[in-house]
């Protein structure tokens, strides 16, 4: 089965010669819940945009669901859904109005939009917002707003990057099971987070991020230790 997420010798160096990351390989497969950590300016931001096809590598291979991302972004984007920390909302419109314009943007008849649109906004417990404006939402229910739009079009993919900061605990468990219920489908989910219980939670495997390497891959045996042994070098 071919990986949803194949990186070979990733580098991406900025203008003025700043580089982020420096040689990154790593392997994400089909139906996996993978857990991107790393202290803050390790390179998972620049990771995340590269493999959202939004930043190009300087050197090295990206394959997202077997495709090049230099060469079929726009494919890729059409398999992906991403929920930054930016919330990328038409924050005039309601919140069941943003949900079908993204639909229409990805080709969906109205009726397949409204129906994945009842269903995300009861797991992520926002039925009772659907016809709010968004200007008058708080930042976290905007969150999970924008893990709504993410699933909405059932991509092959979903990056999340800190889904559940800010997040309250009974929202926080709303998120997840909405993870576990995306994974039961098969889909693969790459979920940046600085909480080791989510790591725990929600995570087969993890990449650690320090200075744009990635040290280790380690897998998530114990799940009452946020790293457990057994790390795979990445050297």
């Amino acid at each position: 089965m071919i990986p949803a997420i194949e990186v070979c010798g990733l580098i991406k160096t900025y203008p003025g010669g700043a580089r982020v990351l420096n040689g990154l390989s790593f392997n994400v497969g089909t139906g996996e819940v993978f857990g991107l950590v790393g202290e803050n300016g390790a390179g998972k931001s620049t990771l995340i945009k590269i493999l959202a096809t939004l930043l190009t590598p300087s050197a090295g291979q990206v394959r997202i669901l077997g495709l090049d991302t230099r060469e079929y972004p726009a494919r890729i984007k059409r398999r992906l859904g991403v929920a930054t920390q930016d919330s990328h909302l038409d924050v005039r419109l309601s919140v069941r109005q943003n949900l079908r314009f993204h639909g229409r943007y990805f080709g969906l008849d109205s009726r397949k939009i409204d129906h994945a649109a009842d269903c995300w906004l009861e797991r992520l417990g926002l039925t009772d917002k659907a016809v709010e404006r968004v200007y008058r939402l708080s930042g976290g229910t905007r969150r999970r707003l924008m893990l709504a739009k993410a699933f909405l079009t059932d991509p092959d993919l979903v990056i999340l990057d800190e889904p559940t900061a800010g997040l309250d605990p009974k929202a926080r468990l709303q998120v997840w099971e909405a993870i576990r219920v995306f994974r039961r489908q098969n889909k693969t989910i790459l979920l940046s987070t600085h909480h080791h219980e989510e790591v725990r939670a929600l995570c087969d495997r993890l990449l650690l991020l320090r200075e744009g390497r990635g040290e280790c891959l380690k897998t998530l045996q114990e799940p009452a230790a946020p790293f457990s042994e057994g790390a795979v070098s990445l050297s």
